[in-house]
Parts: structure tokens; C-alpha cells; sequence
């Protein structure tokens, strides 16, 4: 019987700091390249090195809910095609829910990756693009799969190195803003041919056996790490639930999120259980199952080996169930443009479930949204479309060891960012006339919630607006004692529609001269706020953070501002 090669661990370590290196690599190309701000400022992509038959060999830092999509996403477009269809030069597109676990406006991309005639992996990515062709740029009352967007399965847009133009014209001619997508894709592109090359020279340099040995042991020892991380954890079940504000066509009815969360360390596994939650929605709040998976990998990685980079093995022992037709199993024509909601909520019920057993892991709960709202319209002379929108700072749950950040984007986007003002400005007829922390929106608690912003923007031109802002029913949570932090909320002032408080909206117009003021939500606090450190109160209220009122009436402290002093009531 045939022996695998051995290999030492500094050349493993080696590799492994190679491929990582790489992802990294990959993904500052397509910052660099791209033509949408969503993608080169918000990071609102993903991008990786994937083994011959699919698994997840590196990742770079991104969009976190997309970085667990592309292994099981390749995979299911190759099972459909074929795998023995894969040859050099070949780039694959697709945009169905089913396979990218996404709306169709986050289209992936993967291409092969040859050496001496051998397949040994692909480079992938995965893009939010500006605009696909959906009844709306982003619509949030889509009722069927249809008015989301082209729907482009899996097919090679390069076939051996030569593009595939029936191809492109498709995708041109079903977007509204056709230079800029067609100019992202070819940012994802320019990555693929970073990685491959890379990875060409990595091959060369050491050989394709020994090369695949350190992958098997790189893959080995994640799996390793993990499953002893299990067995040391408490046996248990974990149960949360909690809820979106409604499905964007029910308006004003909430969608239960419940998930089971078990840890099993005889079988070291990990089981994420969706089955609770409500059945798949009339409106677009549903989640395709490739997400599901990768929201669940996510917190499974918190559990066993954070601090590792993940791959493969990582996910060996992390196990998920969803039924068929429940918004986190979503059917092939059921509308998914809202796919990301249910994951946000999950991840905040996920923290309720566990940070009581698991402080040193999990705080409390977070704003738990981007807090988005695309603002579109058509310059006049001419131009064509601007189209923007930005994923906006939260205020992060507090934990047991300190308070939470203030206006940092959520856990499922982290290494994403919010828009400057000096590009928002610059790309679209916006003036920017407030931008600040929101006192007093963070949970109090012995350690305070992280605080939301504020960000209004007075639109110079009309327009139309369309508002993802979820969780404006559904304030972060406190922990063991902690207090509930503000909720998410729009305010409009309007010419046409009057002064008003928004939340999830679909299309609706906008007038020169408007107001569209976003105020995101707070963090929870953590532990009793009466306990907090008077010291640490005074400072929060001499920095603007909390309200002489707050320190009064939740921490129990009268703050004496002409002085500077603070006594405990």
C-alpha cells in the first residue's frame, strides 16, 4: 500500500502562511480595480484559495457571511456540471441563490487553477453588484425569485482564456448601471489571475505531492484543534429566539429566528439548529442554505478554535439543520434579496443562547444590522444612474470584559467599512450635514453598549430611496443584568411625503433638497449599570456617551457638570 508523503512542520507553516498570504493578496486586487464603492470602500465581496475538490484551503479576511459561501457554492455548480468539464483558462459565473447562497446581485466567480496539467484547486470570489436588473436596485417587497434579478446559472463566461460575449451581453444588458458591474466582475478576474499565478510559483517552487501533503495536514490539524477545543466544552443544548420587524411584504408582522445550538463533546461536534424558526416568507427574508452554513460555521469557529485561520478541517466537526422551506432553507423561487437579515438576527440569538455560559466568548447582543439605504436617480445632464448606499456602524454589545465599540460594523460584515463622507460627497449630489455618535444609545450596564451614529444626508437631487433598516422593533439585549441599548430608525424630512420615521421600505421617491437621517442602534450592556465605576460614568458623560439624566436614572450617579464631579445617588 502506498505511504502519503511526510512533510516537516515548518515547511506545513510555511504553506500555510503562503496560501493565507495569497487570499490576502486577492483581495487587495480587487480593492484596487474595482468601480464601485460598495466593493473598493464598503468591502462588500469575499475571496479565496479552494482545494481540487472544493474544501476551503485560505480565505482573506472579508465580508464574513460571503467567506463560508464559496467551498459549498463551487461545489454544487461542478456537481451540476461536471467536474471533468473544468479545463485551463475556464472562468465560471453563476447567480442563482441556490448556488452562491446569496441574492442573484452577489454574483460568484471561480476559475481553476493548473500546474503541469493537474488540477489542483480554484481561485473564487464572490461581489455585491451595484445592480442586476431587480425590479428595484434592492428591493425589499420582492414576493418571487423573478423580480430579484438576472438569474444566471452556472456556465463558463471564459472558456480556456477566451470570454464567452453572448455571455457578457447577457449581463450588460440586464443591469442599469452595465460599465460599473461588468467592471467589478473584471476586478474579480484580475484576482484570479493573482492567485493562480501565486500559487503556480508555490507548486514550482516545492512540488505538487509535497505541496498536497501540507494541505492534508494543514486540513488534519485545524480539525484536531477543533475537535479538542470540543471536548472540553460543557455538554448541552442552547436554545434563543428572537425577531426580524417583518418580511417587507407582511409589514409590521415579525419573523421568528429560534436556534438550537448543541455541543456534544463525545461525538466533538457541534450542531446548529434552525428548525424553530418561521417557514419560508411571502417576502424576500429568506435565506438560502449555503448561508446558513456559513453563519453557522462562523460561530461554530468562535466556539472551538478562534483563533486559527479557517479552513477545511475547521469545519469538520460543526454539523447544521434546516428544514426544507424554512426561511433559513430556502426554496429554488422563493425571493432571497433580504437573505442577510435572518443571519444577522441568528447571530444576535446565537450570542443570547451562549454568552451566559460562554463570557470570555460571546457578548451581548449588538445593533444587529448594516443599516442601509440605497439612494438612487439619474444625473441630468446625462451621466446615467447614481446609485449608493453604505453599510453603517452599530453599536457593539458590551461583555464581560469591557464596554462595547461604538460604530463598528456587524460581526457578519466584519472587514467591511462605511462609506467616508468624502466619497459619498464626491460620487453621488449628497451633502453630508451630520455625522456623530447618538448619546445614550448603548445598553447601560457595569460595562456599557457600544453607541450608534447618526449620519443625515441632504439629497441635492431627486431621487428614489429604498430602506433595508431592520431591528427597529428589536432593540440589542443586555446580559446578565444589563439594559437594553436604542433601536435602529430612519427619519425622513420630506417635500413629498412629510416628516416621518422610517424602517424597511420598498421604492419610494425622493425630492432636491430631502433629508435622510440614519440612526443605528446601540449595543446591550453587560452586568448590573448601578455597579459601574462612578469614575467611568463622569467620563462617559463628560465625553457626550451618556446623558447627565442616564447617569442618574440607570447608573444611579448625579453628575455635577460645573465642577466636573460625580457622587453616587
Amino acid at each position: 500500500m502506498a505511504t502519503r508523503p511526510t512533510v516537516d512542520p515548518i515547511t506545513v507553516a510555511v504553506v500555510n502562511n503562503y496560501l493565507n498570504a495569497t487570499a490576502v493578496e486577492m483581495r487587495d486586487t480587487i480593492q484596487r480595480t474595482s468601480f464601485s464603492p460598495i466593493i473598493y470602500e464598503d468591502r462588500d465581496f469575499a475571496c479565496g484559495l479552494l482545494d481540487a475538490t472544493g474544501g476551503t484551503l485560505a480565505e482573506a479576511p472579508g465580508l464574513t457571511i460571503f467567506m463560508g459561501t464559496l467551498s459549498p457554492g463551487v461545489k454544487k455548480c461542478l456537481d451540476l456540471l461536471g467536474w471533468d468539464i473544468v479545463e485551463e483558462g475556464d472562468i465560471f459565473i453563476v447567480a442563482l441563490p441556490d448556488y452562491t447562497g446569496s441574492h442573484p446581485a452577489d454574483m460568484m466567480l471561480f476559475a481553476p487553477i493548473f500546474h503541469d496539467g493537474t488540477l489542483f484547486g480554484f481561485t473564487a470570489s464572490k461581489a455585491h453588484l451595484v445592480d442586476v436588473g431587480a425590479k428595484d436596485p434592492y428591493p425589499t417587497d420582492s414576493i418571487d425569485a423573478f423580480q430579484e434579478g438576472l438569474r444566471l446559472p452556472p456556465i463558463k463566461l471564459y472558456r480556456k482564456g477566451v470570454l464567452n460575449r453572448e455571455i457578457e451581453g447577457i449581463i450588460r444588458h440586464n443591469s442599469r448601471a452595465a460599465d460599473t458591474i461588468w467592471g467589478d466582475i473584471q476586478s474579480q478576474i484580475a484576482a484570479f489571475r493573482v492567485g493562480i499565478a501565486a500559487c503556480q510559483r508555490l507548486l514550482d517552487k516545492y512540488g505538487a505531492e509535497t505541496v498536497n501533503a501540507c494541505i492534508r495536514e494543514i486540513y488534519d490539524h485545524a480539525e484536531r484543534m477543533a475537535r479538542a477545543a470540543i471536548r472540553e466544552l460543557p455538554a448541552g443544548t442552547w436554545t434563543a429566539t428572537d425577531h426580524l420587524d417583518d418580511n417587507g411584504v407582511n409589514r409590521g408582522t415579525p419573523v421568528n429566528v429560534q436556534v438550537s445550538i448543541t455541543i456534544d463533546p463525545e461525538h466533538e461536534e457541534i450542531i446548529f439548529d434552525y428548525t424553530g424558526s418561521d417557514a419560508q416568507q411571502i417576502g424576500p427574508t429568506n435565506a438560502p442554505f449555503i448561508s446558513t452554513v456559513s453563519v453557522s460555521r462562523v460561530a461554530g469557529k468562535i466556539l472551538s478554535s478562534p483563533s486559527t485561520p479557517a479552513n477545511d478541517g475547521s469545519f469538520r466537526p460543526i454539523r447544521i439543520v434546516a428544514p426544507e422551506e424554512n426561511i433559513f432553507n430556502a426554496s429554488t423561487g422563493a425571493p432571497t434579496n433580504l437573505y442577510g437579515w435572518p443571519l444577522l438576527t441568528a447571530m444576535e440569538a446565537i450570542c443570547t443562547a451562549l454568552a451566559p455560559t460562554f463570557p470570555d466568548r460571546f457578548p451581548a447582543q449588538s445593533g444587529g444590522d448594516l443599516c442601509g439605504v440605497f439612494r438612487y436617480g439619474y444625473w441630468p445632464d446625462g451621466r446615467g444612474l447614481f446609485v449608493e448606499a453604505n453599510i453603517e456602524g452599530i453599536g457593539q454589545g458590551a461583555s464581560i470584559h469591557g464596554d462595547g465599540e461604538s460604530a463598528m460594523v456587524h460581526v457578519a460584515e466584519a472587514c467591511s467599512r462605511n462609506l467616508p463622507v468624502e466619497i459619498e460627497e464626491t460620487k453621488n449630489p449628497t451633502l453630508i450635514e451630520r455625522y456623530e455618535l447618538i448619546t445614550d444609545s448603548g445598553g447601560p450596564g457595569t460595562f456599557r453598549g457600544g453607541l450608534g451614529v447618526r449620519r443625515d444626508y441632504r439629497m441635492e437631487l431627486p431621487g428614489t430611496m429604498i430602506s433595508i433598516l431592520e431591528r427597529t422593533t428589536a432593540p440589542a439585549q443586555g446580559m446578565e443584568g444589563g439594559k437594553a441599548a436604542s433601536a435602529n430608525a430612519g427619519y425622513l424630512e420630506s417635500e413629498i411625503h412629510g416628516d416621518m420615521f422610517f424602517a424597511k421600505t420598498p421604492a419610494q421617491p425622493f425630492a432636491g433638497g430631502d433629508l435622510i437621517s440614519i440612526r443605528t442602534g446601540g449595543g446591550g450592556g453587560w452586568g448590573d449599570p448601578k455597579q459601574r465605576d462612578v469614575q467611568r460614568v463622569l467620563e462617559d458623560v463628560l465625553d457626550g456617551y451618556v446623558s447627565v439624566e442616564s447617569a442618574r436614572d440607570d447608573y444611579g450617579v448625579t453628575v455635577d457638570l460645573a465642577n466636573r464631579t460625580a457622587t453616587r445617588a
